[in-house]
């Protein structure tokens, strides 16, 4: 009888497990909740950003006061020092005033020295929340217009093959001007030792612009950087960009026409396509001050990721620590966790600030990750995919043959698939140049 009454009651704990996990999965999650942005309502104030302003302006004034009393003070010691030195010391008296006299302006050089480095600190402290003010009034001053930012590793020959560069860039641009002639501006962060890219008209008047993101680092050893999640944690530093913004990959390509809408809603809000159950967090992933609850995934879908400036500035204001966290990794970490998904995670999950939807509406396509050594065939039949309008973008993560001449004619197919999709040159580009040279 007791074996049966704990059978049954082992089966009751099991249901009850069962049917927490199905309500806690299906629950119904704010898409634009109480707190929502609405008509593009900023999360920065507006009357916070003149407050801060006024309290800088003070402070620059002080500062700049203190300044002119240290010069005074380094005067009045020079001359004492002088007048000190010129005495003419004719009994003991004198010699031990003379001495007394020196080590009193030895003591309040000393003072000025750390007032000097006082100084230099706080001017340090107000430049950094100067540029910080400086970036708010950008993003309220926005006309609504979205840029594009890419991040950019170079031409390194001595990648394996896996990581080497094959026109990526050069055709998801393309793909850019083709398919949404609405943006704004493109910008291409780079590191301070890599060359642009070959192809790229030098001082063209185009949308593009090459920006070096060791400028963006505030701390410069964390640069050269190659981990695009610190990469893209410090994106929305870029000079004059817009508060809305789409982070892309390189080997992310527009397929069809995009209008704006596909990023964001008539609110502004960024729309997020991505599989619900991904939603959460990994549990042995690293967070500094643990800002995050500790769930199982951390995952979002890996497409094109709408971003806004505003709301990166308010993540970095309350978790201080995390952005330099991710930023010390120069190389991607297994166990970090990319700050956009936190972004989304908190401002999703907690606020409503973000619009969610199904994976499926994204109409994007995952093109296959490995090859067989002959993958001719394999792009003819991409290509035939491709020409449903039904895909408005898609993701080709090659993973060619480790044997070079092998490589040589995949890269060669490669080529010749881009060049189906996206056959013209656009202006920006310096016609037919020497792709063999950087291969």
């Amino acid at each position: 009888m007791n074996r049966k009454i704990k059978y049954q009651s082992l089966i009751l704990m099991v249901a009850l497990v069962f049917l927490f996990l199905f309500i806690f999965s299906n629950r119904k999650l704010p898409t634009n909740g109480e707190e929502a942005i609405q008509s593009n309502l900023l999360v920065i104030d507006k009357n916070e950003v003149d407050k801060i302003d006024n309290e800088i302006n003070q402070r620059e004034f002080e500062l700049e006061r203190k300044e002119f009393e240290i010069e005074e003070a380094e005067y009045e010691i020079a001359h004492k020092e002088e007048e000190n030195e010129g005495k003419d010391l004719t009994d003991e008296e004198e010699e031990q005033e003379y001495e007394k006299i020196k080590f009193e302006l030895e003591q309040k050089k000393q003072q000025i020295l750390e007032e000097r480095d006082e100084v230099t600190a706080l001017k340090k402290q107000i430049t950094k929340e100067r540029a910080a003010l400086e970036m708010k009034k950008e993003v309220i001053k926005d006309e609504g217009k979205i840029d594009i930012v890419f991040s950019w590793s170079g031409i390194i020959k001595s990648m394996s093959i896996r990581n080497r560069y094959n026109y990526e860039l050069q055709f998801s641009l393309r793909s850019v001007h083709k398919y949404l002639p609405w943006v704004n501006r493109i910008y291409i962060l780079i590191n301070s030792d890599t060359e642009p890219p070959y192809w790229l008209k030098k001082d063209y008047p185009s949308k593009i612009r090459i920006i070096d993101r060791c400028t963006l680092f505030e701390n410069p050893d964390h640069c050269p950087n190659y981990n695009s999640f610190a990469i893209y944690s410090v994106a929305h530093k870029i000079p004059g960009l817009t508060n809305k913004f789409v982070l892309l990959d390189d080997d992310f390509f527009m397929n069809n026409p995009i209008t704006p809408d596909h990023f964001f809603t008539a609110e502004g809000l960024p729309k997020i396509y991505h599989k619900r159950r991904r939603m959460l967090v990994y549990p042995e992933h690293d967070f500094p001050d643990e800002p995050f609850p500790k769930y199982k995934y951390a995952r979002w879908s890996h497409v094109p990721k709408p971003m806004r400036r505003d709301y990166i500035i308010k993540f970095h204001e309350k978790y201080p620590s995390f952005a330099e966290h991710v930023q010390s990794h120069k190389k991607r970490y297994k166990f970090l966790n990319e700050e956009v998904s936190m972004i989304y995670y908190e401002f999703f999950y907690y606020k409503g600030w973000i619009k969610r939807l199904p994976i499926k509406q994204a109409k994007f396509k995952q093109l296959p990750r490995r090859h067989p050594d002959d993958i001719e065939d394999e792009f003819k039949k991409n290509y035939k995919i491709l020409q449903s309008k039904k895909i408005l973008t898609f993701n080709c993560n090659d993973n060619f043959s480790e044997d070079k001449e092998l490589y040589q004619i995949q890269r060669k197919i490669l080529w010749d698939f881009y060049m189906k999709l996206y056959p013209e040159t656009p202006a920006y580009e310096i016609p037919n140049p020497d792709h063999d040279k950087y291969s």
